[in-house]
């Protein structure tokens, strides 16, 4: 039940190939070839290199060129994926300040068929590699790209190294030298929380781990500097940071707080989840909303798929639509001083919302549909009352963002 939520979003692109694996023992870890490889190449758009004996990346201006992989990870069953490192061999040397960067991608490309002006567009960055030196093995750590529950996954490699930086391709004379995804299985740990692995959604195209210290990333986060909600206090980027394992976000008796706004996966239908936590005075409101692109409150909508309302013992979903600000909701006894993973998947066919993996809102009606794209927030709000004021805090481990469902 919100009323002044604002936002921001951001995106980009990308390249894949295609490969398979068992593991047969707990905790094993296996080492995967690829099945499907190619790259693309801006200056030659239309081009198909599927067939190439290298993958290569470049980052000149006119030319650039970006390569996609391809795997298929075959999980056993009752475990889960626990690491996952993509690992190709160069014939080209970098300097320490010469990079090439590792995201997530989407699938329906083929290797046959994939250019420039037709590849997937990149997802969430997975990390860099740079200083390496020609004729050896090139490694990047993509377990954070990976879904548990293995199936398809898809990568990128890109460079802003003013050179060509090749790599051997799947087409490659040696096979020991061709693109390898070493995986690392383990047995899962009792029922899967997170709707992701529960419902099946795959890889996941973009988010934030939290996995290092300081101010939330420029690259994926606006921060909010502003007046509070519906006039309350102020939000303050001073309020807000990240402790190298999750956000914080705090609020003082006054209402001084914060909120920030995602620049990634500015979409029309998807999955979000987010692992969230809040303490503190009830006048404080945990909330984590999709909130419209356009801005345009109330008649666009809003989607709070996790909000506390005076109460740190009960979460609530509120969806509005409709210039009106119509409503449906649904509420849950829940300790929310706990970390719990609230989810929300929004297809054609309505919103449904999760908590732990398990569906507790859905609406499908057509007329409340919002009309366009929307982002995530995260904000804690103050709603001061006539008690007396408190201090709170919402903590975050994760934000994940997963394509929509497939069209029947």
């Amino acid at each position: 039940m919100s009323f002044w939520r604002k936002c921001v979003a951001v995106a980009s692109t990308l390249l894949i190939g295609f490969a398979l694996i068992t593991p047969t023992t707990a905790s094993a870890a296996a080492t995967v070839s690829l099945t499907m490889d190619s790259y693309v190449q801006a200056d030659r758009a239309t081009t198909n290199f599927g067939s190439s004996i290298r993958l290569s990346t470049e980052g000149r201006a006119n030319i650039w060129r970006n390569a996609l992989l391809r795997f298929n990870i075959r999980v056993p069953a009752g475990e889960r994926v626990v690491s996952a490192k993509l690992r190709v061999y160069s014939e080209t040397s970098t300097t320490s300040t010469q990079f090439v960067d590792v995201f997530t991608t989407s699938g329906g490309w083929t290797e046959g068929g994939v250019t420039w002006n037709n590849a997937p567009v990149r997802g969430a960055w997975l990390g860099k590699a740079g200083g390496f030196a020609a004729n050896s093995w090139v490694e990047w750590d993509v377990t954070k790209g990976v879904s548990a529950t293995g199936g398809e996954q898809n990568f990128k490699l890109e460079s802003n190294a003013q050179k060509w930086i090749g790599f051997t391709s799947k087409e490659a004379s040696n096979p020991a030298l061709r693109p390898q995804l070493v995986v690392t299985t383990a047995p899962g740990t009792g029922t899967p929380t997170e709707a992701a692995v529960v419902h099946g959604w795959g890889t996941r195209t973009a988010g934030d781990e939290f996995n290092y210290a300081g101010a939330p990333d420029a690259t994926k986060w606006i921060v909010y500097n502003s007046v509070g909600h519906a006039g309350n206090g102020i939000r303050s980027p001073q309020q807000v940071t990240v402790d190298g394992s999750k956000m914080v976000m705090t609020g003082t008796p006054d209402g001084t707080t914060a909120g920030i706004s995602a620049k990634f996966a500015n979409q029309k239908y998807g999955r979000w989840e987010v692992r969230a936590a809040g303490s503190g005075d009830d006048e404080y409101h945990l909330v984590s909303i999709l909130w419209p692109d356009s801005g345009n409150w109330p008649c666009d909508g809003e989607v709070d798929f996790a909000e506390t309302t005076g109460d740190w013992n009960v979460i609530k979903f509120f969806h509005h639509y409709a210039c009106s600000n119509s409503q449906t909701s649904a509420f849950k006894a829940l300790d929310v001083s706990q970390f719990h993973n609230y989810a929300v998947d929004w297809s054609p066919k309505g919103i449904v919302g999760y908590i732990d993996g398990v569906k507790w809102f859905e609406d499908t009606d057509p007329a409340h549909q919002p009309p366009g794209s929307m982002h995530q927030t995260l904000q804690l709000d103050w709603f001061p009352d006539s008690t007396p004021n408190g201090a709170g805090e919402m903590r975050v481990d994760w934000v994940r963002v997963y394509a929509a469902a497939p069209s029947p």
